[in-house]
């Protein structure tokens, strides 16, 4: 094909998935993770070319696109989870977590849309996630990022796709992926049980989730279609999440999904 495509978090999960994906598909594909020389051969992928990416630092970024030149697909991946009380999460964990899942991705696009604009074609996907679409307890700084950055793509596709781009936000649900889930909370934490039952919880959900092919092959069908919508969501429990969120009053989804995810009020501590 002749066309290169560019994923973020190619290292494991659903970025290595899509990488693979793009790459069966012809693509010379760009993978990144923050370090390629700790990657072990097993893991990498045939026809991907892994490059070093912290997207936490603006200049590893700046070092990205000048060794990359232009992209006609980006994958917007990378990042990590947080889980605890909004309350108690540091400020300085507040900004890494919107550098990786937003202002990165940000600069990504500020560097690589110019070049599609003016060729007349480009595929950019944001992998967001349905935590960014209806509240759940103890995701608010990874939930605020996620959603940040699908508003961010809602806006450049309203904007674009009149130069001939398809841009699109993909939000899964329940996935299995070593995602890490770095938890964020005070010693002795009020929060503390309730926090950890949260984690238990969506630790079962994702164990019991659908395979991260799954979201790769989703992708490899927005990048070949000829037309795109704007907003996709794929995984187990998806098609329910997505029901609540487009059918029922604000109030009951995130009451069902405060079920879902917390304790019973009374038992925290």
């Amino acid at each position: 094909m002749g066309k290169r495509a560019l994923v973020t978090g190619a290292s494991r999960g659903i970025g290595k998935a899509i990488a693979a994906a793009l790459a069966a598909e012809g693509f010379d594909v760009v993978g990144t993770c923050r370090d390629p020389r700790r990657l072990a051969a097993a893991d990498r992928i045939a026809g991907v070319t892994y490059l070093p990416l912290d997207l936490v630092d603006p200049r590893s970024v700046e070092r990205l696109v000048k060794k990359v030149g232009d992209v006609d697909v980006l994958v917007n991946n990378a990042g990590e989870g947080q889980v605890g009380p909004a309350e108690e999460v540091r400020l300085e964990d507040v900004r890494a977590m919107f550098e990786a899942h937003f202002f990165g991705p940000v600069r990504l696009v500020q560097a690589f849309v110019p070049g599609m604009r003016t060729r007349g074609a480009g595929v950019v996907i944001s992998i967001s996630s349905m935590r960014a679409e209806i509240a759940t307890p103890f995701s608010g700084v990874y939930a605020a990022a996620k959603a940040a950055l699908g508003s961010f793509t809602d806006s450049l596709r309203l904007e674009v796709t009149r130069f001939g781009l398809k841009v699109a936000v993909v939000s899964p649900f329940h996935v299995k992926t070593g995602l890490p889930q770095v938890p964020v909370m005070r010693p002795g934490s009020t929060y503390a049980a309730r926090v950890r039952q949260a984690r238990a919880n969506r630790d079962r959900d994702i164990a019991r989730g659908v395979e991260p092919g799954a979201i790769a092959t989703l992708v490899v069908r927005i990048v070949k279609s000829r037309r795109s919508r704007g907003w996709y969501t794929a995984g187990r429990g998806s098609g329910l999440m997505a029901f609540l969120i487009k059918h029922l009053p604000r109030s009951l989804a995130e009451s069902i999904s405060s079920r879902r995810f917390d304790l019973p009020a009374g038992r925290a501590g």
